[in-house]
């Protein structure tokens, strides 16, 4: 896609304004290397909600306009060793001193801690870690097109470090609960969500009610997929045709909770059916986790609907 917008920003305008409950989400990339769009679009948009992915590099450069977010999402693995080994060294500094500009700011929206979470994650310590920093802490998996092991590599990982780092995690999380503390844990508060109120389809809701607009007008179902097929759904001056999982997801016994987890890893299945069935078991194993104390989460049913609207977390991770 071109470096630079080239549709007509008048068309996006028109668009957006069509619903009354429309979020933007300035997604990369890096979307501050092109701060002036992001801050020429905070002003001219009709959003009711504006949200930003950010590495946290060039934060300083729309300090002025971080009021106008709802939700800023700041890239960061977990501990200091862990955020530096995967991305390069001083990035797990550089986002710190991101927060101590936001935590300075207008901005009192909610601030999210995005990671990725790989062979050298310890789910329990760096959720915990980054919960000490951040109000909210939301992670995805590094599965399906990682570049940092293979399936063998992570069906050992999931079985040896992550499910019983989740179930630590969500002890510790339910412990809290009971203290009258909520922490901002993403994807218990969103999984929990729906076990205590209902919910439908993904999660992130690529394809339905979210897309994603490219430099040169296209909308895909989802951001990180702009070369397959399947993800092109039309333009924003002629329209789109929505997108939905395939099976075996909605027949599955959890689709209304997981919703079919992702969109990509739904319709391209790198890893193969094998692969597949490994996260849906990771997944399966999470929801009966936290399934196992609804009862418990009853008590503050009122304070646990999330997300409030669309901030981009995709909750399954």
């Amino acid at each position: 896609m071109p470096d630079v917008i080239t549709y007509d920003k008048r068309t996006l305008f028109e668009l957006i304004s069509k619903d009354e409950g429309s979020v933007v989400a300035f997604y990369g990339g890096e979307p501050l290397i092109q701060s002036d769009i992001v801050k020429d679009f905070l002003e001219y948009l009709p959003a009711k909600h504006f949200v930003i992915n950010t590495n946290g590099y060039y934060i300083k450069d729309i300090k002025d306009e971080l009021g106008l977010f709802d939700s800023i999402l700041l890239s960061i693995d977990g501990r200091k060793d862990v955020t530096d080994f995967y991305r390069e060294k001083g990035c797990y500094d550089h986002v710190m001193d991101a927060v101590d500009l936001i935590k300075k700011s207008s901005f009192s929206g909610e601030l999210i801690a995005r990671m990725a979470v790989s062979y050298k994650s310890d789910i329990f310590e760096d959720v915990i870690h980054l919960l000490g920093i951040f109000p909210y802490v939301h992670w995805q998996v590094d599965a399906v097109w990682s570049a940092l092991w293979d399936l063998s590599e992570f069906k050992v990982w999931v079985e040896e470090s992550y499910k019983p780092g989740l179930q630590r995690l969500v002890s510790w999380w339910i412990s809290e609960i009971r203290k009258g503390e909520l922490p901002g844990i993403v994807p218990f508060l969103g999984i929990m969500s729906r076990l205590l109120h209902g919910g439908s389809g993904l999660p992130c809701q690529a394809g339905d009610k979210a897309c994603a607009i490219t430099t040169d007008g296209k909308i895909l179902a989802c951001p990180i997929a702009p070369d397959f097929s399947w993800n092109d759904l039309g333009t924003i001056s002629e329209g789109f045709q929505r997108i939905y999982v395939d099976e075996p997801c909605p027949s599955c016994d959890v689709y209304d909770i997981c919703g079919g987890r992702c969109l990509f890893a739904n319709k391209e299945r790198l890893w193969g059916d094998d692969g597949f069935e490994v996260l849906c078991d990771m997944t399966r194993s999470l929801i009966q986790e936290l399934k196992s104390y609804v009862s418990v989460c009853e008590s503050v049913k009122d304070a646990i609907v999330y997300p409030p609207y669309n901030n981009t977390t995709e909750i399954i991770p």
